[in-house]
C-alpha cells in the first residue's frame, strides 16, 4: 500500500495444495503495507492507482521493472505521509481491430 510495484512471471508462483502456508510475493520491507492488487498485464497496458487521500495517477506497465517473485518492487507511486494506495485498476490497451468492430 506504499506505492511499490513489480512485474513478475506467473510461473514463479507455485501452486500450493490444501494446508499450504502460502507463497511470498514481495519482500515485506519494501511493501510498506498490504498488497492491494495483483493481475495479469501486457506491456502496452496501463494501470491507474488511487490513494486514501483521493490522489490518482496513470502509469504505463512498461515503466515498471521486472523482478523475481520474492524480490522487492520499485516505487511506482510516491505516497505522502499517512497516505496509502487503496485501489489499482488495469487499463488494457485496445486492439485496432476491436476499435473498428465497435464502430460498425
Amino acid at each position: 500500500a506504499g506505492g511499490a510495484g513489480k512485474l513478475s512471471s506467473s510461473h514463479d508462483y507455485p501452486v500450493r495444495g490444501r494446508g499450504g502456508m502460502g507463497v511470498a510475493a514481495m519482500d515485506k520491507a519494501m511493501r510498506g503495507g498490504p498488497i492491494v492488487a495483483s493481475f495479469p498485464v501486457e506491456m502496452n497496458d496501463q494501470i491507474m492507482l488511487a490513494t486514501s487521500k483521493g490522489q490518482s495517477i496513470r502509469c504505463p506497465v512498461a515503466g515498471i521493472s521486472f523482478r523475481s517473485r520474492s524480490a522487492g518492487g520499485v516505487k511506482v507511486f510516491d505516497t505522502g505521509k499517512g497516505e496509502q494506495v487503496v485501489s489499482v485498476a488495469l487499463i488494457a490497451e485496445r486492439e485496432e481491430d476491436d476499435a473498428q468492430d465497435a464502430e460498425e
